[in-house]
């Protein structure tokens, strides 16, 4: 009983932080995973593309028979959600406790850098209780965008153990380095538009090593497994995506993890992107006209003038300024597809040979003076940079940065009805997601009759209120400490930065190692803001929690490190000179 009392006062710290834990988890749970789903049925893209694949994989048919669309989003998520169904997971839960999951692996990353309990126990919280995990666009819909918050932390805080715990014995690193591989890998080829964190990862990978590097003097066994448990992350994101291209190349014969990154479809945008428009429209690249200039020099093209022209009628009503007969470029990717789908390029064979023909027509049009060229981004799925959009792009960054800090936009829903029709599909959403979904009052099922929910679905809605009340106070309540928070953290990271650098030329090296860490952190939410900014300006409105949600845990992540430190500093200080 003495060895007992004894390892417990030793151990009295943990123990603490555990059972804190463990409460705030449990009732994070409690207060979520009861909420009902929204089922998009008419996202046939987004939402409704997920659940099918998703069956696809249930059914033992990878991804099922090749579509327009079926190698256009990342197959991580339709994995995640047939796992679920097959285990008979609940998709809000799970996703619920897969981000509490993150950020207990955050928070025992960082563990080196929060000393007291009690401060660690309340970063813990703040980050648990991230509205964005509890936002209907997110936690709601089931859709892969639910999955980001959490790869966001288990990326940056396994790169931050790994390089905080660098000296530590091998054991040590093993299991940080696989949560790397594994969160990494996973995330990259959940969205298309995970590039953004690509940065982080050299950043932090170049850090450990020039850190092993100066601390070892030398290139030895020490230094070179501390090098490969750092490199481990990045070779399983590459041995994952072969391992997605080779099952498409076998399925569907065509090796690559998506059609909007590796195929001729991207070399036919690049093409289509590079030729300047006549006529100069605010987040459009594809004009009509072009297309008609196209046309002209490319039979092939020709083949789907017409059903793009269409499309781009129908998709425009869809944008920002509905009505002028054009769409931004968040839509043509879609458009140009299905207008080559309707046109008779209905196989993977047809459609790949079509695109290569497409691209070779419009830059030998290009070569030959007959289109004029114009600069394109790297990745095709960036819209053209155009003169003039330095200052517009500043001022959405700054406009996405108070989005966040004031969590603005933010909000779950106990009563957010599913109401596209057929109303059956929505079924579909609840047994796949095995959560419940709202009903539209004239709701039918299959065989015309009312849907067996709405029975006791008022009930339901009203055992939601009392959570769905807290959770707005809470929401309330992160606006409100959002931006104060925020304003310090600035101020800190400025004044760190520069005496760090001030103490380097003194040759004193305490402040880089928390240097490095937060601004790792600082660095992996710029460059997702920054981009979700660019696609605001020049593709659909973006500034928002489907595109931002990986932001606001960075965000948070970033600012309460920030302020514990800065407020450390100050008490520091304050004993300092009261002893003096």
């Amino acid at each position: 009983m003495q060895n007992i009392m004894e390892v417990i006062k030793k151990n009295k710290d943990i123990i603490i932080i555990v059972i804190a834990i463990i409460i705030l988890a449990i009732l994070k749970q409690m207060l979520i995973q009861d909420f009902p789903i929204v089922g998009y049925v008419s996202a046939g893209e987004d939402d409704g593309l997920m659940m099918n694949l998703a069956k696809s994989i249930l059914e033992g048919n990878w991804l099922g028979e090749y579509r327009y669309n079926t190698l256009m989003k990342g197959p991580v998520f339709p994995i995640i959600l047939a796992g679920m169904y097959k285990l008979g997971l609940p998709f809000i839960g799970t996703m619920t406790a897969l981000y509490t999951f993150s950020c207990i692996i955050f928070m025992i990353a960082v563990r080196k850098l929060i000393k007291n309990k009690y401060i660690f126990i309340a970063i813990f919280a703040v980050l648990l209780f991230n509205p964005i995990m509890y936002t209907h666009a997110i936690i709601q819909r089931v859709y892969r965008n639910a999955l980001i918050p959490s790869f966001a932390l288990l990326i940056t805080g396994s790169y931050i153990a790994i390089f905080l715990r660098r000296n530590e014995k091998n054991r040590y690193l093993i299991l940080w380095s696989l949560i790397c591989a594994v969160s990494l890998s996973a995330f990259y080829y959940t969205r298309e538009d995970s590039m953004w964190i690509i940065p982080f990862v050299i950043f932090m990978t170049a850090s450990i090593i020039i850190a092993k590097f100066i601390n070892e003097r030398k290139i030895n066994l020490e230094f070179i497994s501390k090098t490969v448990f750092t490199i481990i992350p990045i070779v399983s994101l590459i041995l994952f995506g072969n391992w997605i291209a080779s099952k498409n190349e076998e399925v569907y014969g065509l090796k690559t993890t998506n059609v909007l990154k590796d195929s001729t479809f991207t070399e036919a945008i690049d093409a289509i992107y590079s030729v300047r428009p006549n006529l100069v429209v605010e987040s459009v690249t594809v004009t009509q006209e072009k297309v008609d200039r196209m046309a002209s020099v490319s039979p092939t093209f020709a083949g789907i003038a017409p059903k793009l022209h269409e499309k781009i009628g129908g998709y425009g009503a869809l944008d920002r300024n509905p009505g002028d007969g054009e769409v931004d470029d968040g839509w043509i990717l879609w458009a140009i597809r299905i207008a080559a789908v309707e046109s008779g390029y209905n196989t993977l064979e047809l459609e790949q040979s079509f695109y290569k023909k497409v691209a070779e027509d419009l830059n030998w049009a290009m070569d030959s003076g007959l289109l004029e060229r114009q600069k394109v981004m790297p990745s095709a799925l960036l819209s053209p940079y155009k003169k003039g959009y330095t200052l517009k792009l500043a001022k959405i960054f700054t406009k996405g940065l108070i989005y966040i800090s004031t969590f603005d936009g933010i909000e779950i829903s106990n009563k957010e009805i599913s109401n596209d029709k057929p109303s059956y599909l929505v079924k579909e959403f609840e047994d796949i997601s095995r959560n419940r979904a709202i009903y539209p009052e004239d709701a039918i099922n299959m065989d015309g009759m009312p849907i067996e929910e709405l029975e006791t679905q008022e009930e339901y809605i009203k055992s939601l209120n009392t959570k769905n009340e807290i959770l707005k106070i809470l929401t309330k309540s992160y606006g409100v400490i959002g931006v104060i928070i925020g304003i310090i953290a600035v101020i800190y990271y400025i004044a760190l930065t520069i005496t760090m650098f001030i103490e380097i030329f003194k040759k004193k090296y305490e402040k880089v190692e928390k240097w490095i860490v937060l601004s790792g952190i600082l660095g992996a939410f710029i460059t997702l803001l920054a981009g979700v900014s660019y696609n605001h300006l020049t593709a659909c409105n973006s500034i928002g929690p489907l595109y931002l949600s990986g932001a606001y845990p960075l965000f948070l992540a970033f600012c309460t490190i920030c302020v514990y430190n800065a407020i450390t500093k100050i008490i520091k200080n304050k004993i300092t000179k009261s002893e003096s």
